[in-house]
């Protein structure tokens, strides 16, 4: 039987899914380098622009709150893993974070800071949990594909209230946020490795490029591939500073409704979130308001391996995320003025 073909059929020929030499790479990891440098330069430079208005900024962040939101029987779903504590927060700070939360990017550079997620309905918070990390088109691939997924998930239903926050249904009211940052400009340094790479940049002068970034799908990019927090991370700390409880926006899966809550602006308002059942025992809180917000759920950052980080350097993997990354950033340029 040696030497023969167990199966009995000719084996096909191999197929190349990608090649590429030692000069590849580098030229991949100057771009990678010049990108980086280019982000951590604008951010840098935004940073300060808006540190010179920051009181007029959370002013007008204020004045677009909306009050006094009530929410009933909505849904919150957290991994397994913490099951015992649905409210807990400590998800949201494992890198890169969430849509409105900066999560373990870069302690030293860029400060964590949590947010509870919840959605309106069991189909959209499932879509909103499971589906992100992919491009998916439709909302009902999108639920086909978390019905599929295989990891261990528990989901309540919660209710509460919230005596402030930023209604994203309503973008007309963040006008007089915007028109606080028309001014903004980018340095020659960034504007000349944009123009190298063919890479729009657009700053953020309209309401309509400020929702563009806030609910661009493939926001995790940025944090992920050059360790900058996104446009809608940097939004959410500007809401959050301005002692504003939490974010309203629509999914970009399904147009539903989804919370973005900040437990650590409760400590000052009467807003909470609860759980709706009764819990199994063992379950640490069932109601998180400003008599238990701890900021120790802050301390409780995930860390990532770091050996497993280096074992992926100079693979076919790299290439692949290099490839998308450009194909993404040529598409738009979303950090604007946030």
């Amino acid at each position: 039987m040696s030497g023969e073909n167990p199966f009995g059929r000719k084996p096909k020929e191999a197929i190349l899914l990608d090649q590429f030499d030692v000069k590849d790479i580098r030229k991949w990891s100057r771009f990678r380098d010049e990108l980086a440098r280019m982000h951590w330069e604008s951010f840098s430079d935004l940073s300060y622009q808006r540190s010179k208005i920051g009181d007029r900024i959370a002013s007008a962040l204020r004045d677009a709150a909306n009050h006094d939101f009530e929410f009933i029987k909505w849904q919150r779903l957290v991994t397994y893993q913490y099951s015992s504590d649905p409210l807990s927060v400590t998800g949201s700070l494992i890198d890169p974070g969430g849509r409105f939360n900066i999560g373990d990017i870069n302690q030293t550079h860029f400060p964590v800071f949590p947010a509870l997620y919840v959605a309106e309905d069991k189909d959209t918070v499932l879509q909103e949990a499971l589906c992100q990390p992919k491009t998916i088109e439709g909302s009902d691939k999108a639920l086909e594909s978390a019905l599929t997924d295989s990891r261990s998930i528990s989901i309540v239903s919660v209710s509460g209230r919230i005596e402030s926050l930023i209604d994203l249904n309503h973008p007309e009211r963040l006008r007089g946020f915007v028109e606080h940052m028309r001014g903004f400009g980018m340095n020659r340094n960034v504007v000349r490795i944009a123009m190298k790479y063919k890479i729009k940049l657009e700053l953020i002068g309209s309401v309509e490029l400020l929702m563009k970034a806030l609910l661009e799908p493939n926001w995790r990019a940025w944090p992920m591939h050059f360790d900058v927090p996104f446009t809608s991370q940097i939004f959410g700390r500007l809401v959050k500073d301005a002692g504003i409880d939490g974010i309203l926006f629509p999914s970009v899966l399904n147009q539903k409704n989804c919370l973005a809550l900040f437990p650590q602006c409760f400590q000052n308002s009467d807003s909470f979130i609860q759980l709706d059942d009764k819990p199994p025992k063992g379950v640490r809180r069932v109601r998180l308001d400003s008599t238990n917000w701890s900021e120790s759920d802050c301390a409780k950052v995930p860390r990532i391996d770091e050996k497993l980080i280096k074992k992926i350097v100079h693979t076919s993997k790299l290439a692949g995320m290099i490839r998308k990354v450009v194909a993404q950033s040529r598409r738009f340029w979303p950090f604007g003025n946030c």
